[in-house]
């Protein structure tokens, strides 16, 4: 008699065979999975392609309601973009107000490295 493999939780069998766009309106995915030692889940392959992730890729997880979500990091990304693009009036650079802070902030570093150069050439003339 053969030798019985123990299910560690990584197999694919069992997945659904439809494919759904998210935000098309039509019914959402679901799928059945089975928790694996170490806690560790198969997300199914066409959800995998959904969410536009491959083995290697990390994964955003959030808990929340009760119900454990999870997300691509360029998701994530997406999702703080839109929130701050709320907190920046229209019409702002936010890049060109970096910048002519940075420059301000090296400019009065400048200032203050000469005042600090001639107040040592000053002290070293006098003794």
């Amino acid at each position: 008699m053969g030798k019985r493999v123990k299910n560690a939780g990584f197999e694919e069998g069992g997945q659904s065979a439809y494919k759904t766009a998210q935000g098309s309106g039509k019914k959402p995915m679901l799928d059945r999975v089975k928790l694996g030692e170490g806690g560790r889940l198969v997300i199914p392959a066409a959800m995998r392609e959904a969410l536009g992730v491959k083995p290697g890729d990390e994964m955003a997880l959030e808990f929340v309601d009760g119900e454990l979500r999870v997300k691509s990091y360029m998701a994530v990304i997406r999702e703080l973009q839109e929130e701050f693009r709320t907190l920046v009036p229209a019409g702002t650079d936010v890049v060109d107000d970096f910048l002519m802070e940075r420059r301000n902030e090296q400019k009065r570093a400048d200032e203050r490295l000469d005042r600090l150069h001639a107040e040592g050439l000053r002290l070293k003339d006098e003794t």
